[in-house]
């Protein structure tokens, strides 16, 4: 018995030992059986197996030396430094992504002064010092593009200005009517091109406000380079039912303008039809189908249209900016545009 129990790395204590060990023993797990009752104690660096019966007692010491393993304790907190300092250096990494992120958002929002230079070498920095770079160069086209565009609306006006200026000395009435008509619709049109600039530099500042879809129709009707009587011959509006829209009245006036303009260049039969429905204007006109994708003739300064690609450019710029959906079909020989409040 006793052979077996040393085999298997327990030895038996001396019972004059037994009960001073006992007390200061710990109890780690009890079981019971029918008739013995056999415990499992521990101190500080070995496990006893304690055996009662109602005859005898026996006490088996474990003797291998439960040490703490110091080898296995070094790694994990080596394993646990690692892990911090994984973690600080991450978290430093994200810190710079996400101020990369706020910054790129004030861009999309239009703020061109955004300085993305970083004194860090990471490969964080060299992205943000490439994207400062050429956001300079954008910034600066866009610089010489309104300066560009600004000389050219000064000086289309110097010579209406001179034209208003020689027409107070004619004599003929009707003619001076006729030009002073022509000298107004060429102020709106560098009005409306300045809008335009404006809105594609994101710097036009929306003035939103609640407006009758027809008065707009009549601004948008006024703003073309037609007589009346072109328009009540080439135009038709119906109003079936009266639409209000929370809107920009100048700019909603001038998409529409573009939409008109596009729809009775394009129109086999130069006639147009503008329709008011309660939450939707339809434009439409007879014509050929588009041989592309809308989005193709819908690029700027697109010659697949022959010319139509601006307008429809600066038409879907503007619902873009008022949050208004424009969807497209066409029907039957007809292309309808369809603006949703």
């Amino acid at each position: 018995f006793l052979a077996i129990i040393r085999n298997s790395a327990f030895d038996l204590v001396h019972p004059n030992d037994m009960n001073k060990i006992e007390k200061v023993l710990k109890k780690v797990q009890v079981r019971s059986m029918r008739r013995v009752e056999i415990q499992m104690l521990r101190d500080k660096n070995h496990f006893y197996l304690f055996v009662k019966h109602r005859e005898f007692k026996i006490l088996l010491e474990d003797q291998i030396e439960r040490k703490i393993p110091f080898e296995l304790f070094g790694f994990y907190v080596l394993a646990l430094l690692f892990l911090l300092f994984l973690y600080f250096w991450l978290t430093r990494s994200l810190h710079s992504l996400k101020a990369l992120h706020e910054k790129i958002l004030s861009v999309d929002k239009g703020d061109l002064s955004v300085s993305f230079k970083s004194e860090n070498r990471d490969e964080i920095a060299q992205v943000s010092n490439a994207f400062d770079d050429a956001l300079r160069k954008i910034e600066s086209l866009m610089e010489s593009r309104q300066l560009f565009l600004r000389t050219i609306m000064h000086e289309l006006k110097t010579p209406i200005g001179k034209g208003r200026l020689l027409n107070e000395f004619l004599e003929d009435e009707k003619k001076k009517e006729q030009y002073d008509m022509v000298f107004e619709r060429l102020e709106l049109l560098i009005e409306e091109f300045s809008k335009i600039e404006q809105m594609l530099s994101s710097s036009y500042e929306l003035k939103l406000n609640k407006y009758n879809v027809q008065e707009m129709i009549d601004q948008a009707l006024e703003l073309m380079i037609m007589d009346e009587e072109e328009i009540e011959e080439k135009v038709e509006v119906v109003v079936v039912e009266p639409l209000v829209l929370t809107t920009d009245y100048e700019l909603f006036s001038l998409g529409l303008k573009n939409l008109i303009d596009n729809a009775l260049k394009y129109s086999t039969n130069h006639k147009v039809s503008i329709k008011v429905y309660a939450n939707r204007i339809e434009i439409v006109n007879e014509g050929k189908a588009f041989m592309e994708n809308l989005e193709e003739y819908a690029q700027p300064f697109n010659s697949k249209g022959n010319g139509l690609g601006l307008g429809l450019y600066i038409v879907q710029n503007i619902m873009k900016m008022l949050r208004l959906r424009m969807d497209y079909e066409y029907v039957e020989g007809r292309h309808l545009f369809a603006i949703f409040k």
